[in-house]
């Protein structure tokens, strides 16, 4: 037994050093800067306020993706080919956070949203109000991961009787997928 610790922590030490070898000598290139709306391409404003229009632009990062790494390669759908300027918007309204990735022609890339206390789908206030008679809502949140083509969504919301209050999960659709 002592033979097959030793050799574990043999090869465990061994991996580690040759991660660490291999982390010194890729060289990594990537600058990330705050910018001001001014400065943000006007194909991306027109984007963003036509996608989210009651949102508040509140922060933008600036990503350009020079990114040089020796022995390595990306492996991506769509490969950058290291010109690319990316723009990250942090946007906020009425009980709503957003942040939103878009490339420098205007294109949404993927957007993650998180909002609480919204109109919840009929799906939604119907299962609630068959199968937890005599529960009031109390709070509700949705998380949406928002790309070009598709949207999914979790929607929590919490019910309350008494004393007893249940945490509610559905998805997308509204469909019911468990209590906690």
């Amino acid at each position: 037994m002592k033979t097959l610790k030793k050799g574990l922590t043999l090869v465990m030490l061994l991996v580690a050093v040759a991660l660490g070898a291999t982390a010194q000598d890729q060289e990594t290139l990537l600058k990330a800067e705050r910018i001001k709306s001014d400065q943000l391409p006007p194909e991306v404003v027109a984007a963003y306020k036509k996608k989210f229009p009651s949102a508040n632009l509140k922060d933008i990062v600036k990503i350009p993706t020079k990114t040089y790494k020796k022995d390595w390669e990306i492996d991506e759908l769509h490969k950058p080919t290291g010109d690319e300027q990316y723009y990250t918007l942090y946007l906020s309204g009425t009980g709503m956070n957003l942040e939103a990735l878009y490339d420098k022609k205007g294109n949404l890339i993927r957007a993650n949203e998180v909002a609480k206390n919204v109109a919840l789908p009929r799906t939604i206030t119907t299962y609630i109000v068959t199968n937890y008679k005599g529960y009031n809502i109390t709070k509700d949140k949705v998380k949406r991961f928002i790309e070009p083509n598709k949207i999914n969504a979790d929607w929590e919301v919490t019910v309350a009787k008494g004393g007893d209050t249940k945490r509610l999960f559905f998805d997308k659709n509204g469909s019911f997928i468990k209590s906690k």
